[in-house]
């Protein structure tokens, strides 16, 4: 038989088959869809992780009391700044103030991140922040502020809640009582996008002396951001930066951050693609079922092909070309529907979680799915395909 005769023959199988034929796609299909949504989940956090550290560059090193976040425990000081200054071949090293404080915006109240910076340093560490309205704070700004997109416009909002020229009161407890100030809107940032290491659509941005007199740090800050003046630089000062503060702080560089983040994010490819790779073994099992059952009831009509000429071979490619129609559009349908899956999944952590999940699609997932899913076929349809080869084709014209 050709080639082409024997996949018309095993298209017309497969439609004379169609409800157990629809039963082994869904198994395929269910496989696949888990396979692809998890691992485009996986894949999109580690693009967008990748790519915000990205934007603080490869020479960026930053330094905090043993951890990160906003308003962490341990604080760092003016005189740590210094001593990181004075380290060769560092370029710029600039404090931070992180805390988090309640905000009164538009007559909106909430717990939003205060970040106190030295705005001509932090603008040449952190690259991606751009104003959309009005301007960025300055040095010796003590009562103005910027605002986060997020924050001027909160998502799901049609209209801003803030302006520039707006009015913001934050409210901090202190040992003394509670502590307000006023500030005035100077600028609003544009969108960003930022989810896991940086965020600046989600904060609001006043200079470090507003903050230092906030928050009564006096000469404590929380975090320091390090310029080294080429990449080749960098693990020397990190080294130097180590050894000079001790155990007690983290230093943490962009190369070792995003070679962490693809170490992990590999690590949850592999073991979420096992656990689904699991369903399509399962439905590989189904398949080895069914078309065993095809062997059986087709009996006399094998007997009859080789009794008209058909070749072994040709009978193996006929029940092979089944099992692979079966796991070739099974994972096509499953990409499809982990493609779909896989956005539900991100609405869900999104609205439920407040978790920003992006799903990316490449071309290798999805041709790696699908042949995984053919495979799978093709191997599950083996047996079968091996006993229908070598019926007899006296004992299987005599079939009843």
């Amino acid at each position: 038989m050709k080639t082409l005769d024997t996949l018309l023959y095993a298209l017309d199988g497969v439609r004379e088959r169609k409800f157990r034929f629809a039963l082994n796609i869904i198994g395929i299909l269910i496989g696949g869809a888990a396979i692809t949504s998890l691992l485009a989940i996986t894949q999109g956090v580690n693009r967008d992780i990748s790519e915000q550290m990205e934007l603080l560059g490869p020479t960026t090193i930053a330094i905090t009391p043993g951890g990160f976040g906003y308003g962490g425990k341990g604080f760092l000081t003016m005189r740590d700044l210094e001593r990181v200054k004075r380290i060769p071949h560092v370029a710029l090293a600039t404090p931070i103030i992180s805390m988090s404080a309640t905000v009164t915006i538009g007559g909106r109240t909430g717990v939003v991140p205060i970040v106190g910076v030295v705005p001509e340093e932090y603008l040449q560490v952190i690259r991606n922040i751009e104003v959309a309205e009005g301007r960025f704070i300055r040095r010796g700004d003590m009562a103005a502020a910027v605002l986060g997109a997020n924050i001027a416009q909160p998502p799901g909002e049609e209209e801003s809640i803030a302006d520039v020229g707006s009015r913001i009161i934050v409210t901090i407890k202190t040992e003394e009582g509670i502590k307000r100030a006023t500030y005035r809107v100077a600028g609003i940032l544009k969108e960003t996008g930022g989810a896991f290491i940086i965020s600046p659509d989600d904060v609001i941005y006043i200079s470090l002396r507003a903050a230092q007199q906030l928050f009564d740090m006096g000469n404590k800050i929380h975090r320091i951001a390090v310029e080294a003046d080429s990449i080749e630089n960098v693990d020397y000062v990190v080294d130097a930066i180590e050894d000079e503060l001790g155990e007690s702080v983290l230093v943490i560089s962009a190369g070792f951050v995003r070679e962490t983040v693809g170490r992990i994010t590999t690590s949850l490819q592999v073991l979420l693609g096992g656990v689904a790779a699991i369903s399509l073994i399962v439905a590989g099992i189904g398949i080895v079922n069914t078309m065993t059952i095809s062997v059986m009831e087709r009996t006399r009509e094998i007997g009859i092909l080789k009794a008209v000429g058909a070749k072994n071979r040709d009978v193996l490619l006929i029940f092979l070309s089944e099992a692979f129609i079966t796991g070739f559009l099974g994972g096509v349908l499953g990409v499809l529907s982990g493609i779909f899956l896989g956005q539900v999944i991100s609405s869900i952590a999104q609205l439920t979680y407040n978790i920003v999940l992006s799903p990316y699609i490449t071309p290798t997932i999805c041709v790696t799915v699908i042949l995984f899913s053919s495979i799978t076929g093709v191997l599950s349809g083996l047996y079968p395909a091996w006993r229908a080869a070598n019926l007899n084709p006296v004992e299987a014209l005599r079939y009843e």
